[in-house]
């Protein structure tokens, strides 16, 4: 089955990937991504893609969650949703950009209340690449094989 159709799907769920402790990275190394959205379907079905172009791809349904994964798996880029429960993306990401500096975050957002979000932390020195939601597969892909 393909990945599109896959879009979509209420009941779709790819199986979960083992987490492993992440080693030093060679220059070749597959670019390992963390997905982040609280609305499940979407981090599944966003990683699910990832993977299928090759990405070692892994998710989390929140701001925590992420955080706590972000340092076990300190991946080369970070996909997440901008508003989310108790810890927004932003927040997420500031933090991850604290701890893990050469992380690459990209913040995907469907909301029109993000943009004073983002311009409140660009106020404060963070700066992150915002993306529209719905995003086409093949957009998403493209841009983080440009980060990668």
């Amino acid at each position: 089955m393909r990945i599109e159709a896959w879009l979509g799907h209420q009941d779709f769920r790819p199986p979960d990937l083992p987490i492993e402790k992440a080693a030093t990275k060679t220059k070749d190394a597959t670019p390992t991504v963390l997905v982040v959205d609280d609305e499940r379907l979407i981090a599944d079905t966003i990683s699910a893609i990832l993977v299928e172009h090759g990405f070692a791809a892994f998710k989390a349904y929140s701001g925590e969650e992420a955080l706590r994964l972000s340092q076990a798996l300190r991946p080369d880029i970070v996909v997440s949703d901008v508003l989310m429960p108790q810890m927004s993306g932003i927040q997420m990401a500031i933090r991850i950009r604290e701890s893990l500096p050469d992380t690459r975050i990209v913040l995907l957002s469907g909301q029109a209340t993000t943009a004073e979000l983002m311009r409140q932390a660009a106020a404060a020195g963070h700066t992150f690449e915002l993306l529209a939601k719905p995003i086409h597969p093949e957009e998403l892909v493209k841009k983080i094989k440009d980060l990668s």
